[in-house]
């Protein structure tokens, strides 16, 4: 009998907010270039700052019209952010960009989980992985997944609609795991 083995991917509902809040960012920086140009000290590094950032987003919205993607901006608008704060060499607001950089990305991820006859596997950072007599009970109804510990922890989750997982047989799959 071939190995079996599932697959789940979490939907993760704040991704809109996680968005809101990076243009909220976006749009605090290039106030404050703007206010840099002002001074005759930063004037050259701001007016370069806002040419850079401008450059990225519209190229970020060429290509988000040329794929069809949903508009939105990537972590690599921190990147760009934190380089210009380099060029002002404001140290501590290029480390705390690269920090919200990294942490946007890791927070826009769709979290998976992969269920085999071995162990539950969480795949996303941090990985973390859990032996089947750690769980109660793990059922999925509804498209809601239900992870219950034995150390009475729960965990319930909506997953993501386009998946096409068998209830019924994953829920006998988790229930054979757990008896063994």
């Amino acid at each position: 009998m071939p190995m079996q083995h599932f697959k789940i991917t979490l939907k993760n509902d704040r991704i809109k907010s996680y968005r809101i809040m990076a243009l909220i960012i976006l749009l605090l920086n290039m106030a404050i270039f703007i206010f840099l140009l002002f001074f005759d000290a930063f004037r050259y590094v701001a007016s370069s700052a806002i040419l850079l950032v401008g450059i990225y987003i519209f190229m970020r919205l060429y290509f988000i019209k040329k794929t069809k993607q949903g508009n939105y901006l990537d972590e690599v608008i921190f990147f760009v952010l934190a380089g210009c704060w380099m060029g002002l060499q404001n140290y501590w607001i290029f480390v705390i960009l690269i920090g919200m950089g990294i942490l946007y990305h890791l927070a826009l991820q769709h979290l998976k989980i992969v269920f085999s006859s071995e162990k539950v596997v969480k795949t996303n950072f941090p990985k973390k992985e859990f032996e089947w007599n750690m769980f109660s009970n793990v059922v999925l109804k509804d498209n809601i997944l239900t992870l219950d510990f034995k150390n009475n922890k729960l965990w319930q989750a909506e997953i993501e609609k386009s998946q096409d997982i068998n209830e019924i047989q994953f829920n006998s799959f988790a229930q054979s795991q757990i008896a063994n």
